[in-house]
């Protein structure tokens, strides 16, 4: 696949290198310097310029490409960018990176206003991170497959889990969920039944909604069990606007608070069901009087990361159950790990996953990335020619290169949860977890 990637700052760096090892990348941006750090990592192919201007679109050979992808600082730009790569290749497909959350509403709305396949908003993304993994105990990450029926999960064994030390066997798991991978800094497991569970390992788990829930609820201690219902969400902007009218839409009544006298009055108004405090979330008695113990979740979506980590510390020392944290700068989410906050966010980190999600093998209906990108939770529809159509799972997988994990199969609306006795057929939708290093060897095997 020939992959165009205008504009090549953090995000758009991240991208030609996870591109270049498998697909023919050429990158184009008017800063010599970044181009020479892209050069450096990356075999891709490099053009100076500016990327909305047509000669230099035809240079960086756009009329053959597969795939553009507008990844500038300015949403106009990428608009503009996808819009003249649609005109000059009509059968590329084309990605634009945007930040006005208006732009992804309007081209949500009617697809055909920018001429774009594919727009990607790391606000809309953060905040629908945000939103999934909320009320989920110890959960780092949640994805949904087969439209909504399957969920995904990631967890993390607390210290006083009353799972910790047992074996995967031991634990009587319910035919709804399936746990298939677990993970520490160093090392990833594929589950298998003697697998022993440690404290502070994290854990990937596939299955009905409802089942992964109820697993989770398993991990916390019972005097940490409980709905989430109290939510404070601390920073005012696009991020803490977007989460509160997505907890509203669940029927959850947040509070926000913002400094700024005007940008809490515009909230407020458009928040119909959040309580919009005008305050500074920096200042520690104005938190304890907002009964930060008696919180169930603390959003904190401030900028620079220097001062949300203040405001998250601060949440945790006073009380609230769960603090997750948007963390802009990757080489910082460590230190907020490390400082006792539960979840990190990282809007770039969002984007990047989205835009990967849309470069792979077109066979497959969705992908999650997870650990950094260690794995992947892959959704395919199975055919007459896949090897494991026909024959007892455990006798098919042998015909498939590598180990991988099916989590969940989807058969006419039904979720079967596989074992080695389940025979797949033709239109099975399954859900399966592998090694990011061998994911294509292992699809394109099935």
């Amino acid at each position: 696949m020939k992959i165009v990637v205008i504009g090549v700052g953090q995000v758009g760096r991240n991208v030609a290198h996870a591109l270049a090892e498998d697909h023919e990348v050429i990158v184009v941006d008017k800063d010599p310097g970044r181009l020479e750090s892209v050069r450096a990592e990356t075999d891709a192919l490099t053009y100076e310029g500016d990327g909305a201007r047509l000669e230099v679109l035809k240079t960086a050979e756009v009329p053959s490409a597969d795939l553009v992808i507008g990844s500038t600082s300015d949403d106009r730009s990428n608009i503009l960018i996808c819009s003249a790569a649609r005109a000059l290749s009509p059968d590329a497909f084309t990605i634009a990176r945007v930040a006005e959350t208006e732009y992804l509403a309007t081209w949500s709305q009617l697809r055909e206003a920018f001429n774009v396949d594919l727009m990607v908003g790391a606000d809309h993304l953060t905040a629908r991170s945000i939103v999934e993994v909320a009320g989920l105990p110890t959960a780092r990450d949640v994805e949904y497959f087969g439209q909504g029926r399957v969920m995904m999960a990631e967890f993390t064994v607390p210290e006083e889990s009353p799972i910790a030390g047992r074996t995967v066997q031991a634990l009587g798991l319910s035919d709804g969920v399936n746990l298939v991978a677990v993970f520490d800094d160093d090392h990833m497991e594929i589950v298998r039944g003697d697998t022993r569970l440690h404290p502070k390992s994290r854990l990937l788990v596939i299955g009905k909604p409802s089942q992964v829930e109820r697993f989770g609820s398993t991990l916390a201690p019972r005097a940490h069990r409980k709905d989430i219902r109290q939510v404070l969400i601390l920073g005012g902007g696009e991020i803490g606007y977007q989460t509160a009218r997505m907890l509203e839409q669940r029927g959850l009544e947040p509070r926000l608070v913002e400094k700024d006298p005007g940008r809490a009055q515009a909230l407020a108004r458009e928040l119909p069901d959040t309580l919009v405090l005008q305050d500074d979330a920096t200042d520690p008695g104005f938190l304890r009087r907002e009964g930060m113990a008696d919180t169930d979740l603390v959003v904190s979506a401030l900028t620079p990361d220097e001062r949300n980590l203040l405001t998250s510390v601060l949440s945790r020392e006073l009380g609230a159950e769960q603090v997750l944290s948007v963390v802009h700068q990757g080489v910082y989410e460590s230190v907020f790990t490390h400082s006792g906050i539960d979840v990190t966010v990282n809007p770039r980190r969002e984007v990047i996953e989205e835009i990967l999600r849309h470069t792979r093998a077109r066979a497959i209906e969705k992908i999650a990335f997870v650990e950094h990108e260690r794995g992947e939770v892959v959704e395919i529809e199975l055919n007459d020619d896949s090897p494991l159509v026909g024959a007892s799972l455990e006798e098919a997988v042998q015909t498939v290169p590598h180990n991988f994990v099916l989590g969940a199969v989807l058969r006419a609306g039904e979720i079967l949860t596989p074992r080695g006795k389940t025979v797949l057929e033709r239109g099975d939708h399954v859900v399966m977890f592998v090694d990011a290093e061998v994911a294509d060897e292992v699809v394109e095997a099935i």
